[in-house]
């Protein structure tokens, strides 16, 4: 398993980080450094495009000129050589003297089909059809409405269902996700004391899989939209875990199983509002054994100016689904509402916090 560095130090890590960013941003004319964060979104372009063309695998045996990388993934190779000198700029690549470009261990990342790959992720990221509901964010803001439903005609979950080809990118990058967050979260939580572990909204499954790996002696149960069984008993195949798995199909707004010591849901409840995750709490809650335990795998909002991701996956949330990220307080009052009682939070090394509760009063 990967090692993971302790919490206070990946927390004192990312305060001299800030601190150097806030001194950079100090040193330079508020006009420009206002320019630069506003031209940020042409970096996620140049990255998207390289892994689009695949150009990092084709930089893997070796540095090439511009005209040989074109050659092999078909593009023009004058464009091909400007998208190689805006990447290097950003560390994707290094440009040698005689004129070919690298791989830097940045742009690595971009290769397909290896251990740390992150071009699912950056697949979805850069894809028309998420980065167009982020130009409508202003009118979310306005709004208190997601701006996706314009953008895509429908709401989010009913565009995946009827757009096999963007759910795919989706769904594949929800599972490196995981993969991504798993070191940190078995680091800090253990899963042995469990032996049914509930997995509700889990995709295809990667993380019942991963957790399973960890409590060997335990059974495991997906609960997932229709749209979703086949794809995930295929993964949970693959794992090696499918003989040790139940597969519900059912709206957790409407039912969930009863046979659980553990129920899990990792990034489901930021999707929804206060109301609709309450009504999903309170489902869980009315099914799941008194003496069973619930972990929500969620970003925590930290107070203050204090710089976390989960401050702009919030807005992506407002934007898609009109969903929110949530403080401690937060937390504990939409779980209180649901019949819960939360016990405790616990910090990863990862963007994601451990919420754990446990049956309070009943619902």
């Amino acid at each position: 398993m990967t090692r993971v560095p302790p919490v206070k130090v990946v927390r004192a890590a990312t305060a001299v980080r800030t601190a150097l960013q806030n001194l950079t941003r100090r040193m330079v004319p508020p006009e420009i450094g206002l320019l630069e964060l506003a031209s940020g979104f042409m970096g996620t372009h140049v990255v998207y495009a390289v892994a689009k063309l695949g150009i990092a695998d084709v930089l893997a045996a070796g540095p090439l000129c511009a005209d040989e990388i074109a050659a092999e993934v078909g593009s023009d190779p004058d464009a091909t050589y400007r998208l190689l000198r805006a990447g290097a700029m950003f560390g994707l690549f290094t440009e040698r003297s005689d004129g070919r470009y690298g791989l830097t261990g940045l742009g690595g990342g971009l290769r397909s089909g290896t251990p740390g790959s992150l071009l699912p992720v950056v697949l979805m990221l850069g894809d028309p059809l998420y980065q167009g509901p982020w130009g409508r964010l202003a009118e979310s803001v306005r709004t208190g409405e997601p701006a996706a439903e314009v953008a895509l005609g429908k709401q989010m979950w009913e565009y995946l269902d009827g757009n096999p080809e963007f759910a795919a990118t989706f769904n594949d990058a929800m599972t490196r996700l995981t993969d991504l967050d798993w070191p940190t979260v078995a680091a800090a939580y253990d899963f042995t004391p469990y032996s049914t572990i509930v997995d509700l909204g889990g995709g295809h499954g990667q993380l019942l899989a991963l957790m399973l790996g960890a409590a060997p002696n335990a059974k495991g149960v997906l609960q997932e939209r229709e749209a979703m069984v086949g794809a995930a008993e295929a993964h949970l195949r693959e794992a090696g875990v499918v003989t040790r798995c139940r597969i519900d199909s059912g709206s957790f707004f409407e039912t969930a199983p009863s046979d659980g010591d553990l129920y899990v849901m990792r990034r489901v409840i930021h999707d929804f509002d206060d109301e609709q995750a309450v009504a999903i709490l309170s489902t869980v809650r009315r099914h799941m054994p008194r003496r069973s335990t619930l972990l929500l795998l969620d970003s925590v909002v930290p107070p203050g100016n204090t710089p976390h991701f989960a401050k702009t996956l919030d807005l992506d949330m407002l934007i898609f689904v009109g969903g929110r990220e949530r403080t401690e307080r937060q937390f504990g009052t939409l779980l209180d509402r649901a019949g819960f009682r939360l016990t405790r939070i616990v910090p990863t090394v990862s963007t994601l916090s451990l919420v754990e509760a446990a049956p309070g009063r009943s619902s």
